[in-house]
């Protein structure tokens, strides 16, 4: 019996190497934790969008990875279990940004499973000049399936909706919904390599991992 035993761990142990799902539950599909990692991708209909791990900073009481693609930033945690957000959400009024929701959300769940799905959302307002804003947000992030994706295999695709309805409560205003849908695809070790949109999409071309 033990040699029919032994035989078949080593096999199993072997077959490890080689395993997909093996394989994915041990890879990082967003990693924004390594300062100077880069990916450039490139833009349907012409132009680049770089996108790079800048620094590690604090941003709501809470150490984080800061990530730049043009003039913008973004803030990251990625955790054992999960990928969090910083989410920093205004409302233009009279000219100005106005501030009404700024706060950290579970982006995605570890390890990732085709059927799962995420929901973030946040109910709020601020007063600015003697007017209420309401804001009502919501993300809504399905993992529809594994495949291949510009030339990276293992992928994982997620379809997500994200809503947003901004109400300034004075006369002459109505409510003011903006719905934006994307389909972006995370190739293991690398991050997105794909993100269409019914306006754009981007294709990664190349990655530099980072330190």
């Amino acid at each position: 019996m033990k040699r029919l035993i032994l035989p078949a761990i080593s096999l199993l142990l072997l077959s490890c190497g080689s395993n997909p799902l093996f394989l994915r539950l041990g890879s990082d599909y967003y990693p924004v934790a390594s300062i100077g990692s880069i990916w450039e991708y490139q833009v349907q209909g012409g132009g680049s969008v770089i996108v790079e791990v800048i620094d590690q900073t604090v941003m709501g009481d809470r150490s984080c990875y800061r990530l730049q693609s043009g003039a913008g930033y973004s803030y990251w945690i990625n955790s054992e279990g999960s990928l969090e957000h910083y989410e920093d959400h205004t409302v233009l009024f009279n000219g100005y940004e106005v501030p009404v929701y700024q706060a950290w959300v579970t982006y995605l769940d570890w390890p990732l499973a085709v059927g799962s799905s995420f929901a973030d959302s946040a109910s709020t307002f601020s007063v600015s000049q003697g007017v209420t804003i309401s804001h009502v947000w919501e993300r809504i992030t399905s993992v529809a399936e594994i495949g291949t994706a510009a030339g990276y295999t293992d992928c994982y695709h997620l379809a997500q909706t994200e809503t947003t309805i901004d109400w300034i409560q004075t006369g002459g205003f109505s409510p003011e919904t903006t719905i934006v849908v994307r389909d972006i695809w995370l190739a293991p070790d690398v991050g997105m390599v794909l993100k269409a949109t019914p306006d754009s999409v981007l294709t990664l071309q190349s990655y530099t991992p980072g330190y």
